[in-house]
């Protein structure tokens, strides 16, 4: 009772201070710098809670969702805030690569996707708010997709505990977003992921074998990858020009990054796989993080987690069969 005034008292504060007005007074502006802190949290965020063992691994998609006067209103400053953002991010790796050998993300450029809504989580969107959200990778939401079923492992600052957490979302949480394409932007990583971070100690290898002659992508590619699609009685060919891609849904969105083999298919997950060229070892390998079948040469080859992925043999001429309905043929050519 005592924060609600009664009588003559509660009368005498409303004509000093309209209700109309006393709860806008407590919404926090959002600036431009309040944007990028936000993106820089959930990236350091994402170092600690994505990293294994020796590997530094981080997100690299992130949507930051806005309330719709707070986004026309600050859209001109998006291209600023995403470029002062991958400046931050490159800083906090340099500063923080000394407790890992290699600096390992899944995928290969940074992605930024800006909407506005009203409503996210089934929880209201205020002029106030800045919601990231960000996932190692595969993002991808977008108006139209809200029929979709898929679910994606990201992380988020919840409200009432402050602190950033990982949950499973449908692709229908963003269908209230509206994600416009002025508000997208993708930065391609300089680094090269397979690259040691330390330096060797005096006496060990100094280079992975053939790293001298394999450069990280090659105008002749590292292997040719040719698949069929059932489903829609289709053929085509992909040429592996990376050390190491990632096989994908085709989705609009995922058209930006040069190292996904994309699939138009349903049946193929998003991420499905990824193959690698393991230069140790002079061979190339799989991993599968589908919840459908993958195999190789009719062996199953056991899910494991995008952020944690277990390796398996993937051996020349080898057969790749994704969800019994997408048929790859491997041919290595170094």
């Amino acid at each position: 009772m005592a924060n609600r005034p009664e009588g003559w008292l509660g009368k005498l504060s409303n004509l000093l201070v309209p209700a109309s007005q006393t709860q806008t007074t407590a919404v926090t502006t959002v600036t431009n710098k309040r944007i990028l802190n936000e993106l820089v949290a959930s990236f350091e965020d994402s170092i600690h809670r994505e990293s294994v063992g020796k590997s530094m691994l981080f997100n690299a998609h992130f949507l930051i969702i806005l309330h719709p006067d707070t986004y026309e209103e600050r859209q001109n400053a998006f291209p600023v805030i995403v470029n002062e953002a991958v400046n931050a991010f490159k800083a906090i790796i340099e500063s923080q690569k000394g407790q890992y050998e290699h600096v390992a993300p899944v995928a290969s450029s940074w992605f930024f996707k800006f909407g506005g809504g009203r409503e996210f989580g089934g929880q209201e969107v205020t002029p106030g708010d800045v919601n990231v959200v960000g996932a190692l990778t595969g993002i991808l939401p977008g108006n139209g997709q809200a029929q979709s079923s898929e679910r994606v492992n990201v992380t988020r600052r919840v409200k009432q505990t402050n602190r950033y957490e990982k949950v499973d979302v449908g692709l229908n949480t963003f269908q209230h977003i509206d994600f416009r394409e002025p508000g997208a932007f993708v930065v391609k990583f300089n680094f090269d992921p397979s690259t040691p971070t330390t330096k060797n100690p005096v006496g060990t290898a100094t280079a992975p074998r053939n790293a001298t002659q394999l450069p990280r992508s090659l105008s002749a590619g590292l292997a040719q990858i040719d698949y069929y699609i059932a489903e829609l009685n289709k053929e085509n060919s992909y040429l592996m020009r990376d050390r190491e891609i990632v096989v994908a849904r085709k989705e609009p969105d995922n058209q930006h990054f040069p190292n996904y083999l994309l699939i138009e298919s349903a049946y193929v997950s998003n991420p499905h796989a990824r193959i690698r060229f393991n230069d140790a070892t002079d061979s190339f390998q799989i991993a599968s993080f589908s919840r459908n079948e993958t195999r190789v040469n009719e062996q199953l080859v056991i899910r494991s987690e995008p952020a944690n992925p277990q390796w398996h043999s993937l051996p020349d001429k080898a057969q790749i069969l994704l969800n019994s309905m997408v048929t790859l043929h491997f041919n290595r050519n170094v």
